[in-house]
């Protein structure tokens, strides 16, 4: 009787494997087109054609690692169109199948978590972000490395979640590995080291050590400058948080001087 049984069941295995061999083609496919129309800034088409490819994966099981895939993608592309709450449901979804398999300790189990940050991050679930930020960065720096830039971005998230929590003390020590990081990879001008160099001094502001805030406003405020225009959004909000500091610090017609140019930048981007 179980011999009787065992044979259709090898027989329909076999028969769909060169079907299994076909979708899993067809998913690849889909998801090169998905990745092309990312790339050229299409979100709209490819969130449909994510969801094309996880319709795609599901049929080699709900537990399947392409099935994870698809949802990590899905929800780093709804990130993008600010569809947040759905970003966040196809990522916590894709973590838990990756924690099935490759693991809880894998890069691909760490990577959606960083996915999942990013948009906790922009909900302003910050509790959470840091949950899942304190998660993957064990995990980030033993399969990328201690010089690699995705786990220095992770650092600065941690930092500046830390920062949006007001636990100051915790967000000193990631924001300064991601600035050390940074400057080791690319130098001190760029748009990326600028904006730890400005985390760092808001949170020396918050810890009292006002010569260390003041000098790294100053910095920030330069490479901002330099990295992405005097005009840019990010060079104004860099001389506004100096002026809370240099009028705590009785310098105030040095504050004067920066809320007037930082006035000016926003007015010109109120006009565009």
């Amino acid at each position: 009787m179980p011999t009787f049984r065992t044979f259709p069941l090898i027989g329909a295995l076999l028969f769909a494997l060169p079907l299994l061999a076909g979708v899993d083609d067809d998913w690849k496919e889909t998801c090169a087109l998905a990745q092309r129309a990312s790339a050229a800034k299409d979100y709209a088409r490819a969130e449909a054609l994510y969801g094309k490819a996880l319709h795609q994966a599901e049929l080699f099981g709900k537990e399947d690692v392409r099935v994870a895939f698809s949802l990590q993608s899905l929800g780093a592309t709804m990130r993008l169109e600010k569809k947040l709450s759905e970003a966040e449901a196809n990522l916590q979804h894709a973590t838990s199948v990756f924690a099935a398999g490759p693991g809880s300790q894998s890069r691909e189990y760490a990577e959606a978590h960083f996915d999942l940050a990013q948009v906790l991050v922009d909900e302003g679930k910050y509790e959470q972000a840091s949950q899942s930020l304190q998660t993957l960065l064990p995990i980030l720096e033993q399969t990328l490395g201690l010089h690699d830039q995705k786990l220095a971005t992770a650092y600065c998230m941690q930092g500046d979640t830390f920062r949006l929590l007001k636990r100051y003390s915790s967000a000193e020590d990631p924001l300064t590995r991601c600035a050390h990081m940074r400057e080791e990879d690319s130098g001190i001008a760029t748009a990326d080291f600028g904006a730890a160099a400005n985390s760092l001094a808001l949170v020396y502001q918050y810890l009292g050590k006002t010569q260390s805030a003041d000098r790294y406003f100053r910095f920030a405020a330069s490479i901002r400058e330099q990295a992405l225009g005097m005009l840019s959004p990010e060079f104004a909000e860099t001389l506004e948080a100096h002026a809370v500091l240099l009028h705590q610090l009785g310098r105030d017609a040095e504050a004067k001087q920066k809320e007037k140019l930082a006035a000016q930048v926003r007015a010109h981007l109120a006009r565009k």
